[in-house]
């Protein structure tokens, strides 16, 4: 017999995997299988793990992790992005005052708040 027969003959023997209660030694489940059958099973398990992941790269916001792909190498969503934050930033130091004056007002200190009003001179 030659060499690649032998491997094809041991890939086609049959095993039985058995598992078995151990207190009560009772089979709990049996099955007959060949190292030819494995092999298969654990290939295909992993073409299909493969392909799953494949698509949710390509259809799902994933793909951004992508380095080089999507919208975030591109410099005017960098530039909108840096807007948004400027804007943002505008927007809490507005209210920061507007609480403040707030809390002047509520603190009975309006004389702080007044910017109509003469001042001393600085000489």
């Amino acid at each position: 017999m030659s060499r690649g027969r032998k491997i094809i003959a041991k890939l086609r023997n049959k095993y039985r995997l058995v598992l078995i209660n151990d207190s009560s030694f009772a089979e709990m489940f049996s099955i007959r299988l060949t190292p030819f059958n494995v092999l298969m099973l654990l290939s295909s398990t992993f073409i299909l793990f493969t392909v799953i992941i494949f698509f949710l790269i390509a259809y799902t916001p994933m793909r951004q992790l992508v380095p080089g792909y999507g919208k975030g190498s591109d410099p005017s969503s960098w530039m909108e992005l840096n807007q948004k934050v400027e804007d943002l930033k505008r927007d809490l130091e507005n209210r920061k005052l507007k609480e403040n004056a707030l809390n002047s007002i509520l603190s009975e200190k309006e004389s702080e708040l007044d910017t109509v009003s003469a001042k001393s001179p600085r000489k």
